[in-house]
Formats: structure tokens, C-alpha cells, sequence
């Protein structure tokens, strides 16, 4: 009969018992180490996400402020947009005002332009300005092409031909000598205190000496001659009523001329042709009279008299311009 199976040996099950604990020991042990990393991993990770988590929230706030920045320039921006909506609404119906009479709102215009630049003319005494201002609306109604533009256009280079022709009176020119003028009345001599005597005629030569007591008369008679010339002097007086005035008025007279210089630089600005004129002559007539003619500075103010008298006020070539006489004829002349 066959012999049956010994059982296992307890050795060998202990054996088998002790490597599968190592096993188990040795899987334990992997296991830890990868849990270890892992958990290191996952704290390095979470350390991460916290500064970023930091990071995002001081990025956020600063986000917020300038989204709150940010807003208050967009109010400010929509108020100012809102202004210039508004500004540009005004301006679109100021000019849809002006588009419905373009024609005359720009014949208007140049009207009102010629008037201002003739009263400026008035004011300064300089044709500059005007023929500027002809010249530049010249130009403008060439480029109007309309039909009452170019007769305006006619009148304008019609005005400019003309006042270049013409020379106004040098206003500015006139009133410096006047104000020169007037700066020197204190120092000119009145007729009354100018006493120049005449040159007397030489001596005669000495006769030759008589002798004795007829030679000692000679002598005593020339010198009794020679004292008594030195006492009396001759002064030419042209207005022999300037001897009678006292002292006192010589201040009477230089004011009363000051005023009459003041008076005439009125009348310059003033465009008074007449009054300027009559002024001008009783000035001249007063350098001439009351003071002494022979005195320099008197030939000076006579001299600025003379040429500040010489201007024509009633030339004034900037008056009766065709241009505005034209634009009026239209309805479109300036107030």
C-alpha cells in the first residue's frame, strides 16, 4: 500500500509565517515613506496656496482701489462729456442759426469788421489796420462767389486803391511835439523880463591930449561920458504893452499857454480840424508876444508850434468808404 503524505513541517510554516511578516514590514514601511511625501507635499502645496491666497487678496484690494479710482475719473469724464454734449449743442445751433442766412451773417460780419477797423483808424490816426482788414475781406469775398459779394467786392478794392493813394495825418507824430512843447513853456523868458541892452558903438579913440587945464577937461568930460552910458540901456520891445505887465502874471501867462497846448492835444485826438487850428494860432501868437523871440528854447517852441500847426486834421481818407456805403445799401451795414 502506498505510504501516505507526512504533514508539513512546523519550520516550514514558520518560516512562511516570518517572511510574510517581513513582507508585510517591508510594505508598511514603503507605504509610510510615500504617505510622508505626500503629506510633505501637500504641506508645501498648502504653504503655496496661502502666499498665493495672500498674494490674490493684496492684488484684489488694489484691484478695488483702482476699480474705485478708476470710477471716480469715469464720473468726472462723463460730467465733462456731458458739458461738451452740451457745448456742442449750442454750438451746433449757433451755427444752424447762422446756416440759415450764411450770406448775410458773412456780409454782416464783414460790415461789422470795415466799421471797426475805420473807428480804430479814428482812434490811432493809422491806416494800417483798415488796409489790413480791406485786404483780408477782399479775399473772403473772392471766395463767396455770390452775386452780392462780388459787388461788395467791387466797393472793397475800390476803398483800397484809395486810401493807398492817401496819407493820413500823423496823429501820434503831433501829439509828442505838443506834450514836448509843453514841457519847455517853464522854461521860456518872458518878453517883459528880457533886457538886452543894445551894443553901444566903440568908444571913440582918445583925442590926443591938450595941455595943460584944457587936457584935464577932456579927461574928466570922457569919463563923465563913459559912466553915463553904462546907466542907461536899449531894449527892443515889439508889443510895448508887455512892459506894463507886472511880474506876477508871468505864471498867469505860462498857465494860460499850458492850457492852450492841453486844449489843442484835445482837439487833436478829438479830430476837432477847427478848433485845432484856432487853438494852433493863439499858441503861435502867444510865442510870438509874450515871450522873448531872441531866447532859444522860445525859437524851439515856436519851431514845435509851428510843425504840430501843420497838420491837416480835415484829411481823413478813411471817412465815405464805398464798402460801407454798399453793405448799408444791402440792409447789412453795422449799428
Amino acid at each position: 500500500m502506498a505510504a501516505t503524505a507526512s504533514p508539513p513541517s512546523l519550520a516550514a510554516v514558520w518560516l512562511a509565517l516570518l517572511a510574510l511578516a517581513a513582507l508585510v514590514l517591508v510594505l508598511a514601511w514603503w507605504l509610510d515613506g510615500r504617505l510622508y511625501a505626500t503629506q510633505a507635499e501637500l504641506a508645501k502645496r498648502q504653504s503655496t496656496a496661502d502666499t498665493m491666497a495672500i498674494e490674490a487678496r493684496t492684488i484684489a484690494r488694489q484691484s478695488a482701489d483702482a476699480t474705485r479710482e478708476i470710477n471716480a475719473r469715469v464720473a468726472v469724464l462723463e460730467s465733462r462729456e456731458q458739458d461738451l454734449v452740451a457745448q456742442r449743442q449750442a454750438l451746433q445751433q449757433l451755427y444752424q442759426d447762422f446756416a440759415k442766412s450764411r450770406d448775410d451773417a458773412f456780409l454782416g460780419q464783414t460790415a461789422e469788421l470795415i466799421a471797426l477797423a475805420q473807428q480804430q483808424v479814428e482812434l490811432t490816426g493809422s491806416l494800417t489796420p483798415l488796409l489790413g482788414t480791406l485786404e483780408s475781406a477782399a479775399q473772403r469775398l473772392k471766395r463767396a462767389g455770390t452775386p452780392r459779394a462780388q459787388l461788395v467786392l467791387r466797393a472793397v478794392d475800390s476803398d483800397i486803391a484809395r486810401l493807398k493813394s492817401r496819407v493820413a495825418p500823423d496823429i501820434p507824430a503831433a501829439a509828442q511835439r505838443l506834450d514836448e512843447l509843453a514841457a519847455l513853456i517853464d522854461a521860456l523868458q518872458l518878453e517883459s523880463s528880457a533886457a538886452s541892452p543894445a551894443k553901444s558903438a566903440p568908444a571913440p579913440a582918445p583925442a590926443p591930449r591938450a595941455p595943460g587945464a584944457r587936457g584935464v577937461v577932456q579927461r574928466w568930460g570922457a569919463a563923465a561920458w563913459a559912466q553915463l552910458r553904462q546907466l542907461v540901456s536899449i531894449t527892443r520891445v515889439d508889443h510895448p504893452d508887455v512892459l506894463l505887465m507886472a511880474p506876477q502874471q508871468g505864471a498867469y501867462l505860462r498857465a494860460n499857454l499850458k492850457l492852450r497846448v492841453l486844449n489843442a492835444r484835445l482837439d487833436l485826438l478829438s479830430r476837432h480840424a477847427a478848433g485845432y487850428r484856432a487853438d494852433m494860432r493863439g499858441i503861435i501868437e502867444a510865442l510870438h508876444d509874450d515871450f522873448n523871440p531872441r531866447q532859444p528854447r522860445t525859437r524851439m517852441a515856436l519851431t514845435l508850434a509851428q510843425q504840430a500847426a501843420q497838420i491837416n486834421l480835415s484829411e481823413q481818407p478813411a471817412t465815405n468808404l464805398q464798402s460801407l456805403a454798399v453793405l448799408a445799401t444791402l440792409g447789412l451795414g453795422a449799428d
